[in-house]
Parts: structure tokens; C-alpha cells; sequence
């Protein structure tokens, strides 16, 4: 009976197991990114509605658009999920999700640059080291120069109002309805 409940748990563990297939590296395959680049991690907030935020300090841009710095949404609850640290490389692919957001997936065409090309394991599924896809990206796309971001950007931000402001614009808004309250009430008799 032991040897049974060993059994049941290996085969939970080998269930859970990433399966990401193989997929080959083609133009028309990654041409369905949004944003390809390589980049280096700057910084790294776990768990924000179940994505782990990456922000990329941008070294190559070859496609889309992008600031200098771009924020990487990596989803958590994935089986093929694998530790991000400060300072790794990475070769990125994702879709774009908001104005300088990105989306990964896991099993897509995205890798981190390991050095000994007998530890890289993304070669079992691109079927290509790093380098040579590196070397097939630079013939296919130009690179682009990411952009600076523009004080009208940087001015659009959301402000809390101080407090002074917040009563101000709250009488305000109650005198414009007083005011709306008395019309409707004069004219629509």
C-alpha cells in the first residue's frame, strides 16, 4: 500500500510538470509579438493580480515601441514559471497589454541569456542557443532606438488632490447640482 501512495505522488508531481512544446523560431512566428528586445532587470514586484511586475532596463530594441524602461507582466500561476533575479539578461517577446506594459508568456519564444550553452535549457524547446537566435533576430530586424519619455507623458499622471482641493472641488460639485436641482425643477414643471 505504501508503494502505491508513493506512486500516486509521483505521478501528481510529473502531471504538474512544465510541458511547453516545441516551438521553432520563424518570422511569422515571433512577427506576432508586439515588442521584441533584449534587456536586463532592474527591479521585480511579486503578486500584482497574479503577475510578477518586471521592470526591464532596455539594451536592443528591434520591435515596437517602448521607453527606455519598460514594465514586463509575467504570470505567476504558471507550471513553466522560473525564478527572475536583478541583473539577469533576457531576450524578450510579449504582447503589448497597456501603454508601456507587456504581457509574457512562459512557454513563448522569451529566454534568459545562460552563459554554458550545456545548462540552457530553453534550447529543448526553441531548439536554438541563444546566440544563434540573437544572430537570426539581428538579420530579420533593424534595431530601433527606444524612446525618451515625454513631459506630457510624465504630466498625465494621476495627482491625489490635498486636502483644501478635495473640499473645493466637492462644494463645487454639490453647488452644480444645487444649481442643475433648481433649472430642472423651475423649467420642468
Amino acid at each position: 500500500m505504501k508503494y502505491f501512495f508513493y506512486i500516486f505522488l509521483l505521478s501528481i508531481q510529473i502531471s504538474s510538470a512544465c510541458q511547453c512544446p516545441i516551438t521553432k523560431w520563424s518570422i511569422d512566428a515571433v512577427n506576432k509579438n508586439d515588442i521584441i528586445f533584449i534587456g536586463k532587470i532592474k527591479n521585480i514586484v511579486l503578486h500584482q493580480n497574479n503577475y510578477t511586475v518586471v521592470i526591464f532596463d532596455i539594451d536592443h530594441l528591434y520591435k515596437g515601441q517602448a521607453f527606455w524602461q519598460v514594465k514586463i507582466l509575467f504570470p505567476e500561476n504558471d507550471g513553466c514559471a522560473i525564478p527572475l533575479n536583478l541583473g539577469e539578461e533576457w531576450l524578450i517577446y510579449a504582447y503589448q497589454k497597456q501603454i508601456n506594459t507587456f504581457l509574457v508568456e512562459w512557454c513563448g519564444f522569451s529566454r534568459k541569456k545562460i552563459i554554458n550553452d550545456n545548462e540552457d535549457f530553453f534550447i529543448a524547446t526553441h531548439l536554438i542557443t541563444y546566440d544563434e537566435e540573437l544572430h537570426l533576430i539581428r538579420k530579420n530586424f533593424s534595431e530601433i532606438k527606444p524612446q525618451d519619455i515625454p513631459n506630457s507623458f510624465a504630466k498625465q499622471r494621476n495627482i491625489i488632490p490635498n486636502k483644501v482641493q478635495f473640499f473645493t472641488y466637492l462644494l463645487l460639485s454639490l453647488m452644480g447640482l444645487l444649481i442643475i436641482y433648481i433649472l430642472i425643477k423651475k423649467y420642468l414643471k
